[in-house]
């Protein structure tokens, strides 16, 4: 499957490590420079903002989505490509699940989360097939790892599970993961 449309998760806060920033910002770069179109939640706060203004600045194409009560609050990002405003939260995300041929998630607070594990649940699920990458900038993501395959440990999930998304420490290990990537539909229940 052809990759056109990358969804990207992300925080709303820049976070404390510097390397989360500069990371976001090379893959704005990459994104655009590589005639991927970012589709993203809409803000213009955190790293949320950098990948957008970085897509941007280097004359990438950016479609935002965003639900109305954060339109409201004064959060929605200016100047984006596609600007498309939601009702709710569970909305937004349908609408970035049909336009993303991958996603990749990078650092973030609760709803980068939320967002990454409805996506991994949705694949599990075989609602879709895309492929999904954590980009581990700086280890970041080492507990969440550690804590799904100690989910596969404890028979509450298929081993085959992991690999339903990309444990991606450079951008090199997500794309390349990307070109590589079959879904395999794992057998749910594991007794």
């Amino acid at each position: 499957m052809a990759i056109h449309n990358v969804c990207v998760f992300c925080g709303s806060n820049s976070g404390l490590d510097p390397q989360f920033s500069e990371k976001t910002t090379e893959l704005g770069h990459y994104l655009a420079d590589n005639d991927y179109q970012l589709v993203y939640g809409g803000g213009d706060h955190g790293l949320m903002g950098k990948v957008a203004e970085a897509t941007l600045d280097h004359q990438g194409r950016v479609i935002g989505i965003i639900p109305h009560f954060l339109v409201e609050r004064g959060l929605a990002m200016d100047g984006l490509t596609t600007f498309v405003e939601t009702k709710t939260m569970t909305e937004r995300k349908e609408k970035m699940l049909h336009l993303a041929d991958a996603f990749i998630v990078l650092p973030g607070g609760f709803g980068t989360f939320e967002e990454f594990m409805q996506m991994l649940s949705w694949s599990q699920m075989d609602i879709h097939q895309k492929p999904i990458a954590l980009y581990n900038i700086d280890g970041f993501f080492n507990p969440l790892v550690e804590m799904l395959s100690n989910t596969t440990k404890m028979g509450f999930a298929p081993a085959e599970n992991m690999d339903l998304f990309i444990d991606g420490h450079t951008l090199a290990d997500i794309f390349t993961g990307f070109e590589s990537f079959k879904h395999v539909l794992p057998n749910k229940y594991t007794n």
